[in-house]
């Protein structure tokens, strides 16, 4: 079993970098009943998901701190968002595509990625997020290792495609693209969503 240790690293690290520029295209699911989300809300709760960054506050609330996850698909977004309870459950959910119009840094955390940032890959698996928690905090508290990133692209641990988490270093560029909203029951995506439902081995709940 490969053991995933606290940050610091225990080694030298040679940390590489994936840019996202103009054109390029994102997509996150949202729940707009959910504390009023919005497409490109920035989440100051927490850290309750893999890679916050947050500090341990009394309310869980850090006003300085913020995070958006998202991904380049909708299979991965799909996944990341019902893969644990197993079902896919609509409801209020839209799915957002974000194309973006200004340069986002991200560190790679992919495959080999990983062990040259100082960690290793199955950082983006692990139940504890005590670990993972702490890393993304170290990643974003350490310009000197890593520059000013503005996030992190890793390994969904739910079917491996390609996932991302934006710190708030991101939000303007983040605001400033291009959004299009589609409800998840919006009948042009029945046919996706039950395409990977079935790939996945997920639950489509009738709607």
């Amino acid at each position: 079993m490969v053991v995933v240790h606290l940050p610091p690293p225990l080694r030298s690290i040679s940390p590489e970098f994936i840019t996202l520029g103009h054109n390029d295209e994102l997509q996150g699911i949202f729940d707009t009943t959910n504390y009023n989300t919005t497409a490109i809300s920035f989440r100051n709760y927490g850290p309750i998901s893999r890679f916050d960054h947050h500090r341990e506050m009394a309310d869980n609330i850090d006003l300085e701190r913020s995070v958006i996850y998202m991904g380049f698909t909708f299979s991965c977004c799909l996944v990341e968002i019902f893969g644990d309870g197993g079902i896919i459950d609509v409801k209020q959910h839209q799915l957002a595509s974000i194309t973006l119009n200004k340069t986002i840094k991200l560190l790679d955390l992919r495959g080999s990625a990983a062990m040259a940032a100082g960690t290793v890959a199955a950082l983006s698996s692990i139940t504890e997020r005590n670990i993972s928690q702490a890393w993304g905090r170290y990643f974003y508290e350490s310009p000197e290792l890593y520059g000013e990133i503005d996030g992190l692209i890793f390994a969904g641990a739910h079917n491996g495609e390609d996932a991302i988490v934006l710190y708030e270093r991101a939000k303007s560029k983040v605001t400033s693209a291009k959004v299009e909203v589609l409800n998840l029951n919006n009948p042009d995506l029945r046919d996706a969503i039950l395409s990977i439902s079935q790939s996945h081995s997920l639950i489509v709940k009738p709607y």
